[in-house]
């Protein structure tokens, strides 16, 4: 793992009506709010989703895909799967597929977007598998200062990315990106560290997508949260890894790149809190940056 990466930090969203799946979530999931909005330039809510993480619903993005095409998915670690499973149908989603391997059940919710519910594997030797059990067995529900997750769910632990070639691409985030490859998965799959609890899956059965002109028309993407942005946008230029969109933000810096089959992947910084700085204090920000700075 490469040193700057502290985990996955925000998996985006984005779809037509905002509002809508934005209420759906939190019927579905019943993650915490950190912000919510719903004006002239459109709606959108963040929910923290354990770890480091955030779970995002923006605006854009396509009309969803047949389910069994969805490109990127983001698969939820539930403790208690029959209860998490209940509150997502009560809420209007619909289970379209179910894995024996890893007990994960896939759904689509009010818009067809799809979303997964997955047990843990507290005895897998995997490094986020591992550190997921320590969390729970010492009641480390997430990060400190933050509203607790619901009993049901323990983080957005996995991304699921359907790819062409599993292996080449498990090369390229390992070699470009800096995360670690884990292994292969029983459909052929592999699997990387994303950083604490989470874990990147390339699925067999996905495709090479043409580039996207604005990391908007993108429907799902996963970023990672680092702490060394000048560098790793360095090491990303001098390998030539495509640049979609590079963005300095109120409080940080944020850049979209493209992997070797055009799937979107993105790196952010966060400024260090500072009142001066707007949303340079936002509290999932400052909550990761006192975990990263006594790990």
């Amino acid at each position: 793992m490469h040193e700057s990466i502290q985990g996955l930090g925000w998996f985006v969203r984005r779809t037509s009506d905002a509002g809508a799946l934005g209420r759906f979530y939190r019927a579905a999931l019943g993650l915490p709010v950190l912000r919510a909005w719903d004006g002239p330039d459109g709606a959108g809510t963040m929910f923290y989703a354990g770890d480091v993480a955030v779970f995002e619903i923006n605006r854009g993005g396509q009309v969803p895909v047949d389910p069994a095409q969805a490109e990127c998915t983001p698969v939820f670690r539930a403790r208690d799967l029959d209860t998490a499973l209940r509150q997502a149908v009560d809420a209007g989603a619909h289970v379209v597929d179910q894995h024996k391997s890893t007990g994960a059940v896939y759904l689509t919710d009010v818009l067809g977007h799809v979303f997964g519910l997955r047990p843990p594997d507290d005895a897998a030797q995997h490094a986020p598998d591992a550190e997921a059990a320590r969390r729970w067995s010492t009641d480390d529900r997430g990060l400190a200062g933050l509203a607790p997750l619901p009993a049901a769910i323990q983080d957005l632990g996995w991304v699921r990315l359907r790819v062409e070639d599993p292996a080449a691409l498990a090369v390229f985030y390992r070699d470009m990106v800096g995360l670690d490859i884990l292994g292969e998965t029983p459909e052929g799959g592999a699997l990387l560290h994303l950083g604490g609890t989470g874990c990147l899956e390339l699925a067999p059965g996905g495709a090479r997508r043409p580039p996207p002109k604005d990391r908007i028309d993108i429907t799902d993407v996963w970023i990672l949260r680092i702490y060394d942005y000048v560098a790793m946008k360095a090491h990303l230029a001098v390998n030539r890894v495509p640049l979609v969109n590079e963005l300095e933000l109120a409080g940080g810096w944020l850049d979209y790149y493209l992997d070797p089959e055009g799937h979107l992947f993105g790196i952010q910084e966060r400024k260090a809190p500072d009142p001066a700085v707007p949303n340079s204090n936002l509290a999932e920000d400052a909550a990761a940056r006192r975990r990263w700075l006594v790990k």
